[in-house]
């Protein structure tokens, strides 16, 4: 029997680094009153919060009828790709664990990835927001900045060309170091510790809630083997494919039972 929904963030739940639309809100509110929920993601926290959070609750809250305390504490929320956890104790928010890299270690990837991409002619001179962010517990660089327009994102690397090309140009000094890179969202590569990526976030999950892998049903938009959702799949854990942030809203109504 399912205990556990989860869902990856961007293009799943939102639109890439966009807060949840009042539809959305309101479906992950009446899952909430049935299942543990958890939103995945390689988005940090601050980011999270403000996306899949607030908009529930309080003066950013987009409903007509607000997430109840009771119903929060159902809603785990897994920062950087699992190696941040957060939940729902005593009224606030509380993280469990995190896994941060150390300064020395963003320093140089910050370095060589920003080296290669001016190398390989992909820097963007005018992004929007920052390219190379500090999650913390994972370096990620974002081609055309972190808040850049869905659009233009779709179509700066449909092929994953840009990011192989990347990859490959630090791989090795990237692994000489004792970390990884791995293709991320759509214009994004992270570089994280080995082993890390959804399939280790639940597991941790599994871990905090006390549940079995067949408990689970993750539900995200890059379950290819190329994307980042994929090891979740590979790993043995139920999932569901949805292409766009609109196919989860009928994937949840499903869930539910709902029939309006």
């Amino acid at each position: 029997m399912i205990k556990v929904i989860a869902f990856d963030q961007d293009d799943t739940l939102t639109v890439s680094k966009r807060p949840m639309t009042a539809n959305m809100a309101a479906l992950i509110k009446k899952l909430l009153g049935k299942y543990e929920v958890c939103i995945i993601s390689g988005t940090n926290w601050e980011v999270m919060k403000v996306n899949d959070i607030d908009v529930l609750q309080g003066p950013g809250s987009i409903l007509d009828d607000d997430v109840t305390d009771d119903e929060l504490k159902h809603l785990h929320v897994m920062a950087t790709t699992g190696t941040q956890y957060w939940h729902f104790v005593d009224g606030d928010w509380k993280r469990e664990y995190a896994h941060f890299l150390t300064d020395e270690e963003v320093t140089k990837v910050s370095e060589l990835l920003e080296k290669a991409s001016r190398k390989l002619g992909y820097w963007c001179e005018n992004p929007a927001g920052e390219i190379i962010e500090n999650r913390g517990s994972q370096v990620t660089m974002s081609a055309l900045g972190q808040l850049a327009d869905p659009e233009d994102k779709k179509v700066w690397d449909p092929d994953k060309s840009k990011r192989n090309a990347i990859k490959a140009e630090v791989e090795d000094e990237v692994s000489a170091m004792g970390l990884e890179i791995l293709s991320g969202g759509s214009t994004s590569v992270d570089v994280v510790k080995p082993g890390i990526d959804k399939a280790y976030g639940m597991r941790q999950l599994m871990e905090q809630l006390g549940v079995k892998k067949e408990e689970i049903l993750f539900v995200g938009d890059r379950l290819d083997p190329e994307g980042n959702d994929y090891a979740v799949k590979r790993d043995g854990f139920k999932t569901i494919a949805v292409e766009k942030w609109e196919d989860t809203l009928y994937v949840i109504e499903g869930i539910l039972g709902v029939t309006d």
